[in-house]
């Protein structure tokens, strides 16, 4: 049923990603087949299930806690996360003023992306592992956190959105670890000055949150893409435009194949569209949470709290921005915006989570 719905999130999002590429000067059936974002898409779409169905055959246990951090994966994909967001900062290519590509081998993607899987399998170890000492704050707590500290606030240096998220979910991994709101005090209190002090690192960042209380004190500026997704789906009324006629993507409503395809999407199917997205990833999280609870181990069900969390999160926060309900921030809706990275390590940590579905106790 998991992956069932996945397949249905990512068939919308191609169906939607064609419609949206439509430009005045070229419309879709002009675009070159092999050079459309619609194409691309397919093709990471096709690795993406590829990739669910070989990590869904794979007994996820291979990657829990082996006794020492050598020959734990969770530790090696932490290494390598760190190791590419490093490289990222230095080597990145930047696009829209911000450095979160890398190009290797011939291949361009996110390592954020890969942070944010490498991080929960590795969490899902230590707070799995019976000998580790989850309940001591030096020994135990303190560790986990500085490594949640350093991935999230290597992502956000440049994606803030992404970073929080990360962070966030991991909070609550440590908290369904056994760790209590009092342990977690300190390390929040640092988190929260650490978001803080990015968003006045970037002054763009500030401005977005100090604008967002009024919309029309800059609708040319900061407030542009807010006021024109609230004309998209207002537009759209109760049953849309229809797939193909919907305006905003002719140039008016920037990013509307990634962070604004909910917009989009409500534009041409209304608002029956958006509910049934919304509807979607409601019953996404709750298969999500029938799995965890008949996890056959604590490796398991930290496995699946993670990865569903940290989806269902995004889907959550991409809503919000794409309605106006926060201020604006890039950040993808799963499964369906534009994006190889996102598409295919959401995929692999899917398939993961129908790993532990099979091999629960039933």
């Amino acid at each position: 049923m998991l992956q069932g719905l996945v397949v249905a999130l990512m068939g919308l999002g191609l169906v939607m990603i064609y419609s949206a590429q439509g430009r005045v000067d070229k419309p879709p059936m002009q675009e070159e087949f092999f050079n459309s974002q619609a194409t691309k898409q397919m093709t990471f779409v096709l690795v993406s299930l590829v990739m669910m169905v070989i990590f869904s055959r794979i007994d996820y246990r291979v990657f829990g806690w082996k006794g020492t951090a050598l020959q734990s994966a969770g530790v090696w994909m932490v290494a390598l996360a760190v190791v590419l967001l490093v490289a990222v900062m230095i080597f990145g290519q930047e696009v829209n003023g911000a450095k979160r590509w890398i190009k290797i081998g011939g291949v361009t993607f996110q390592p954020s992306e890969f942070a944010k899987l490498a991080v929960v399998v590795f969490l899902a170890g230590r707070l799995s592992d019976p000998e580790y000492p989850r309940w001591e704050f030096w020994r135990g707590l303190l560790p986990l956190c500085a490594v949640i500290g350093v991935v999230s606030g290597l992502v956000a240096k440049e994606d803030l959105g992404t970073g929080a998220v990360i962070a966030l979910v991991c909070g609550l991994m440590l908290l369904a670890g056994g760790a209590t709101i009092w342990h977690l005090l300190l390390p929040a209190l640092i988190a929260i000055a650490g978001f803080i002090g990015f968003i006045i690192y970037e002054p763009y960042r500030l401005k977005r949150i100090v604008s967002f209380r009024d919309l029309w004190a800059d609708p040319e500026g900061a407030n542009y893409h807010a006021i024109q997704s609230l004309v998209a789906i207002a537009t759209g009324g109760w049953w849309g435009l229809g797939i193909g006629e919907g305006i905003q993507k002719y140039g008016y409503l920037p990013e509307d194949t990634t962070d604004f395809i909910f917009s989009i999407s409500s534009e041409e199917l209304g608002m029956a569209g958006g509910l049934t997205v919304l509807g979607i990833f409601m019953v996404f999280v709750v298969v999500g949470w029938l799995i965890y609870r008949r996890a056959a181990d604590d490796f398991g069900r930290m496995l699946v709290f993670g990865l569903i969390g940290m989806l269902g999160l995004q889907a959550a926060i991409n809503v919000a921005v794409a309605t106006v309900s926060v201020p604006t921030k890039g950040i993808a809706l799963p499964f369906v915006s534009a994006g190889g990275s996102g598409l295919i390590f959401a995929a692999l940590g899917i398939g993961l989570v129908c790993s532990v579905s099979r091999n629960s106790d039933g």
